[in-house]
């Protein structure tokens, strides 16, 4: 009973999980996101994951090298470094001239972790340095249960030990610095001076000063002379013209009136293309043809057709008659529908003609043995593709007529995702691997280091 009810846990435990393609985000699956820390888990909380992508902004700006972060559940039975490392040419991390990509990847359901290196930084030197954050930052912290403090640390420790970055320089922050200070009091900088324009020479004001007076005495002010004007002025009558006398009333402005074509002038009417129509065109010249095609084969099958011998005209038998003039191999052809015979006799001499057609559409085909289009072929499917592998199927070979058989086996291609322009997929070679249209990245040949918890 126990053995039973064991069974039956394990079955029940694999009807109900998740397949494992579905546990692989599909964001590693698409095109290289924008951001340089992906945490499909949750496990940085909003300040690291700010000060991851500073971290990695900030190598970016000053030394060019390209890093990101990826921390994903698991990868569904692939092995995490191949996984890692089809990501890393997929998404293309670095410079294709300097290959100067890293990528930090965690999956943190398998307890497991990569550093995948640029073809650039994999030096023997770097590679050792890589390995020994692993060892001795990343994985003791996984083990003491703080993920985010791992993946923080170890980000920061490739800056340092393969870059070769100071860990100062992403946190400087882009503020000015304030003077020294005395007592705890904060002397907040001066706002520098405002320089004020020179100031421009002051209209001369028609007033003058009043003259000294005597106690009740009014004096009245002489106006300034007017002083006469500079240059003439014709559009205020010429230099004849009196000042009282009144200012011209400009003419209305007539408003700008439309361009119309002349009579003779005719606009070309616009076309469009019409994609329904010319599909079927298309499809109505293609059908045209083979219906042609067949008409001539017809005509020129069933002429009438003299004998060679005698010149006797010729007669052709009915399915049922010319079986005795055909092979047991060439009776199969045509029980089959890959080719039909006609046979043509002479009713004066003995003389046969045999003639050959072959199907237009059939799913048979030739045998390499006997020749007969007799072979036929099974496929059964060993492994389906998905979006992130490949797949296997197993054909069978065999000639109806002879015997002849053949078996392999022969890859499938992975099925394109949707989701996004770019395809992804894993090689059948032992060693996954993403495709990108993209030439401009990097790559990495795998080096780097992995670690376990």
């Amino acid at each position: 009973m126990r053995l039973v009810a064991a069974i039956a846990v394990a079955l029940l435990a694999v009807i109900s999980a998740p397949s494992a393609s579905a546990q692989v985000p599909a964001v590693v699956r698409g095109g290289r996101p924008r951001a340089h820390v992906v945490d499909e888990t949750g496990t940085l909380s909003a300040a690291d994951r700010t000060k991851l992508e500073r971290l990695t902004q900030s190598i970016r700006e000053t030394t060019k090298a390209d890093m990101m972060v990826v921390i994903i559940p698991t990868t569904a039975g692939e092995p995490q470094r191949r996984f890692a490392t089809a990501l890393f040419n997929h998404w293309r991390l670095g410079n294709g001239a300097r290959n100067d990509g890293i990528l930090l990847f965690v999956a943190l359901a398998d307890r497991k972790s990569e550093i995948i290196l640029g073809d650039g930084l994999d030096s023997p030197g770097q590679r050792s340095a890589s390995q020994r954050i692993m060892d001795r930052v990343m994985v003791p912290h996984f083990r003491a249960g703080r993920p985010g403090r791992a993946i923080f640390d170890g980000a920061t420790a490739c800056v340092t030990d393969i870059v070769g970055v100071s860990a100062e320089q992403p946190d400087v922050v882009d503020t000015p610095s304030r003077p020294a200070t005395t007592a705890g009091v904060v002397v907040e900088p001066k706002p520098a001076p405002v320089i004020a324009p020179p100031p421009s020479q002051p209209a001369v004001v028609d007033t003058a000063p009043l003259p000294a007076t005597t106690v009740g005495e009014i004096v009245e002010r002489t106006p300034a002379p007017i002083p006469e004007p500079l240059a003439e002025q014709p559009e205020l009558g010429g230099p004849f013209a009196s000042r009282s006398d009144p200012l011209p009333v400009p003419e209305p402005i007539q408003p700008v009136r439309p361009w119309t074509p002349p009579p003779r002038f005719q606009r070309e009417p616009e076309t469009t293309s019409d994609p329904v129509g010319m599909m079927m065109l298309l499809g109505g010249g293609a059908a045209a043809g083979a219906g042609g095609i067949a008409a001539i084969r017809s005509l020129s099958r069933y002429r009438r057709r003299n004998c060679s011998k005698c010149g006797t005209a010729m007669t052709l038998l009915n399915e049922g008659a010319d079986d005795a003039s055909l092979s047991p191999t060439e009776q199969l052809e045509e029980q089959l529908g890959s080719v039909d015979y006609d046979i043509w006799t002479c009713p004066t001499c003995p003389y046969v003609e045999k003639s050959r057609y072959g199907a237009f559409f059939t799913s048979y085909a030739k045998c390499p043995r006997c020749q007969a289009v007799t072979k036929s072929q099974t496929v059964s499917r060993l492994q389906a593709p998905t979006t992130f592998s490949t797949g296997l199927e197993r054909v069978n070979e065999r000639c109806q007529a002879c015997g002849w058989e053949k078996a392999f086996e022969r890859v499938i291609p992975q099925l394109p995702d949707t989701s996004d322009s770019s395809r992804s997929s894993f090689g059948s070679s032992g060693s996954s691997s993403f495709s990108s249209s993209s030439d401009s990245g990097g790559h990495s040949s795998g080096g780097g280091a992995s670690g376990s918890w």
